[in-house]
């Protein structure tokens, strides 16, 4: 964990021939190999493997405001396939695999950064909650698949669009930026932009303003905050703009939400 939040590199944490499992609670940062790159996300699990000789691998983390919060578990592969058989076939991309995170994932944080054991049990607690949450990501069912966002993203939408999503998710409060969006993805701006519109049927734009609406009705619904106070959580700095896009998306206004979910009555 780095609660300064500064850009750096953390490829000392890196091993070679290992499964590296990256619980990102926070921060955002990437990992680059033989011409393959996966981004961390927040919020995500990230699972790659390393190969066993010398070769080509960087791991930097961006600046983040919020700080970075990492756990990385780091399995020899050979240990791995001891248990689970060739892990190789498993990996969906050349580089691994990135989820979401699920319950299990925050409870496996939990868990792991205070063991619910005596210490005389740890090390076998802490084995056994390893395989656990390897085998939940290697051999996860289908139908247990979560949906990875909220939108209409297509099944076999291409991974600059789950990414760039995934990274709007994160960035709510923050005005869109194609240039340095583009950037984190790895590729060109107009590339991002037509594929995202061309794969969801929707801009850029229209999911920022989705994802804003959906967070913010989940914070009034859920919180005390007031809906101005939701509108700045959100990325909205004018409240006319924000119950505009509220209303869009929908179909009344943060008020009339609000009085419906709560039953109160909104000055």
């Amino acid at each position: 964990m780095d609660p300064s939040g500064a850009a750096g590199g953390w490829a000392d944490v890196v091993k070679t021939g290992c499964l590296h499992l990256v619980l990102n609670g926070g921060g955002e940062g990437l990992v680059m190999a033989s011409g393959t790159r996966l981004t961390l996300l927040p919020r995500t699990t990230a699972l790659f493997s390393t190969p066993a000789g010398p070769g080509m691998m960087s791991a930097t983390r961006f600046a983040c405001p919020g700080g970075h919060d990492f756990l990385v578990l780091v399995v020899p592969v050979e240990s791995v396939e001891s248990v689970f058989g060739p892990v190789g076939p498993l990996m969906r991309r050349d580089l691994g695999i990135l989820r979401r995170w699920s319950e299990r994932d925050e409870e496996a944080v939990r868990d792991l950064c205070r063991p619910p054991v005596q210490p005389a049990a740890e090390k076998a607690w802490f084995l056994a909650k390893v395989l656990e949450v390897l085998a939940l990501h290697l051999f996860r069912r289908p139908q247990e698949e979560p949906r990875f966002f909220c939108t209409m993203v297509k099944s076999n939408a291409h991974r600059y669009v789950r990414e760039a999503l995934t990274l709007l998710e994160g960035r709510l409060e923050q005005p869109l930026d194609l240039v340095r969006l583009a950037q984190d993805v790895g590729c060109a701006p107009p590339y991002l932009s037509r594929l995202v519109k061309q794969e969801t049927g929707k801009t850029l734009l229209l999911h920022l303003r989705a994802l804003r609406v959906e967070k913010a009705a989940e914070m009034l619904s859920g919180s005390d905050l007031n809906v101005t106070e939701v509108a700045l959580e959100v990325g909205y700095q004018s409240l006319s703009h924000f119950s505009k896009a509220f209303a869009q998306e929908k179909g009344m206004t943060p008020s009339q939400f609000l009085k419906r979910q709560k039953g109160v009555k909104v000055a």
